[in-house]
């Protein structure tokens, strides 16, 4: 599964995703919140079975938590959102590729802190058993 189908994916579904893998640049206040997604390789594919397993990081960034103190909650809200959506779900489409399973590496959101524009930062972690489909 590329990245970008990734980000297609979790677009289609209603979250703000920064549309280039693996970048985090600093985006306008009004850009906020984002998500940006980054491959972080997986685990090797089966070796008997056409099924492979990539793995994904998701940061989640906020508006300025200095100048509204609500957005630290805020933006955890989004990432625990992003876990709920992708935990545990069986059986969907992403992009060529049919997802078994997907599974979030930790319960919570991991606090990163504040960038160095004071905007919360949160990172998710996914992995993934998919099957891709053969080109036609």
């Amino acid at each position: 599964m590329r990245s970008k189908e990734f980000i297609d994916y979790l677009t289609a579904n209603g979250f703000n995703v920064y549309p280039d893998a693996n970048y985090m640049p600093d985006l306008e206040e009004s850009q906020l919140p984002a998500l940006f997604v980054f491959g972080n390789g997986g685990s090797q594919s089966d070796p008997d079975l056409p099924i492979q397993f990539p793995s994904f990081q998701v940061i989640v960034k906020g508006e300025n938590y200095k100048s509204d103190l609500t957005q630290m909650d805020k933006t955890e809200v989004i990432a625990k959102n992003l876990i709920r959506f992708l935990d545990n779900k069986i059986g969907y489409e992403i992009g060529r590729n049919h997802v078994y399973l997907s599974k979030s590496m930790q319960s919570n959101p991991i606090p990163i802190g504040v960038d160095t524009m004071g905007r919360p930062v949160f990172s998710t972690n996914f992995t993934f058993k998919i099957q891709p489909y053969k080109e036609a």
